[in-house]
């Protein structure tokens, strides 16, 4: 559809002619095959809440940006007439030191927010990769979380309230800017990882958490994966706190400075605590012939694990990569990589790592054609499958989009999901056919 001159005309009359961009500049928001007509860079809710409206208007297919460091997640737009930028909405709002809360809007940058927050001694503990470029909406509507969540859980379990704009214009809240808060249904929710199908997050209210005085972390080898699963299990079946417990093959664990496979294993607090769970985590170790050695570089390993797959994590090698994100029951991390790996070994390179706690395995598969990679993705996906597990690719190059399905097999609430999309955008404005099922 050709976004009709008047449209541009009353876009402009909204955000200003110098946050409406047309001709140069449209490549950077490109996605796949497709480049929009135009981006509006609003500066306020305000001017989101008219752009919307606009749109709604005309049917035109909006799809949000933030930083673009995770757009490569989703299918191509099946419609894409405006780009949505809320760089401009980069506010820390409120922050409650003594409530441990806090208020951003969706887009400033994580590593800004982390900033911030860190002049207080607080942090929100979301660990994604790319910080400096991910935004806080970004990273809501894709629900990415990072190693840490073995010990602060996800996003839906730190955000607390969200301020939407929704498909027609209309700005609502839901949840609220305390902790506790048990009315209704927990609308929140639906908005984390619905990938701005169902509206446009444009602020955020969380939790905070303190600043460890210490965190120190330790490699611990393993000589397979299966050794590790075991002496991982104990370790989050103990009365020990860690931060991440991380198993990586021997590929990625190169990529984070150790000598694979084993495990990462990181614990923070005050020094005294964190060198008597150390004590601990030592004789645990023990029963299981380990020694653990402790990180020389830690802080460059944190960066590593929760970059990995993403090809800033480390060089990837020449050819095609795919980088993907799957989930299977806990106790099965180590089982699933090493089925995948046997899969995969003679058509594909391939390095995973996983967040035990949670079952979170990602990962990384290249050849240097097309062809095998797309068999490779797909045994990876069955692999997984077959264990009650699923497989969703971050990143597909070219030629391997059109032969593989980004989102695998839809879920069984499909249509629930459906429904809820047909409720909350009538039209199908908002970033259209990116989500699963073509949503």
């Amino acid at each position: 559809m050709t976004v009709a001159a008047s449209v541009i005309q009353d876009l402009r009359a909204v955000v200003g002619a110098e946050s409406l961009l047309m001709g140069e500049g449209l490549e950077a928001y490109r996605l796949g095959d497709r480049i929009p007509q135009a981006v509006v860079m609003p500066a306020d809710d305000a001017e989101v809440s008219k752009s919307l409206a606009l749109a709604w208007e005309g049917a035109l297919g909006v799809v949000p940006w933030g930083g673009g460091s995770h757009q490569s997640i989703g299918s191509p737009p099946s419609r894409y007439d405006l780009a949505l930028d809320l760089t401009r909405l980069n506010r820390l709002l409120v922050h409650e030191p003594a409530d441990m809360t806090a208020t951003a809007q969706a887009g400033i940058r994580m590593a800004e927010l982390q900033r911030q927050l860190g002049k207080h001694g607080q942090f929100l503990p979301l660990d994604v990769s790319m910080p400096g470029l991910a935004t806080l909406g970004g990273v809501l509507a894709t629900r990415l979380s990072g190693p840490l969540r073995c010990r602060y859980g996800t996003a839906r379990d730190l955000i607390l309230g969200v301020r939407v704009a929704h498909a027609d214009g209309t700005i609502t809240k839901a949840g609220a800017r305390v902790v506790k808060n048990a009315t209704g249904y927990d609308v929140t929710k639906l908005y984390l990882g619905s990938h701005g199908t169902l509206g446009i997050i444009l602020e955020a209210t969380f939790r905070v958490y303190p600043q460890p005085d210490v965190e120190r972390g330790w490699w611990l080898p393993a000589h397979d994966l299966g050794a590790a699963q075991v002496l991982a299990n104990r370790i989050l079946g103990s009365h020990l706190v860690p931060n991440r417990v991380e198993l990586v093959d021997e590929v990625a664990g190169r990529v984070c400075g150790v000598s694979g496979p084993g495990l990462v294993v990181s614990i923070s607090g005050l020094p005294e605590t964190v060198q008597g769970q150390f004590v601990d985590l030592e004789r645990m170790a023990g029963e299981f012939g380990v020694t653990p050695s402790e990180l020389r570089n830690a802080e460059g390993a944190w960066t590593a694990l929760s970059d990995f797959p993403w090809p800033n994590a480390g060089w990837i090698g020449q050819g095609l990569w795919v980088l993907w994100r799957g989930g299977v029951l806990p106790a099965d991390c180590a089982r699933a990589i090493r089925a995948i790996r046997e899969r995969v070994s003679g058509s594909a390179e391939v390095a995973m790592a996983a967040t035990v706690s949670h079952g979170a395995i990602r990962g990384r598969l290249g050849a240097e054609a097309p062809e095998p990679l797309v068999r490779a993705l797909a045994a990876a996906r069955e692999t997984l499958v077959g264990l009650g597990g699923y497989l969703v690719a971050l990143r597909l190059p070219e030629g391997v989009r059109d032969g593989i399905d980004v989102w695998g097999r839809p879920p069984d609430g499909l249509g629930v999901m459906q429904r809820l999309k047909a409720a909350f955008d009538a039209k199908g404005i908002l970033n259209p056919g990116r989500f699963v099922g073509g949503i």
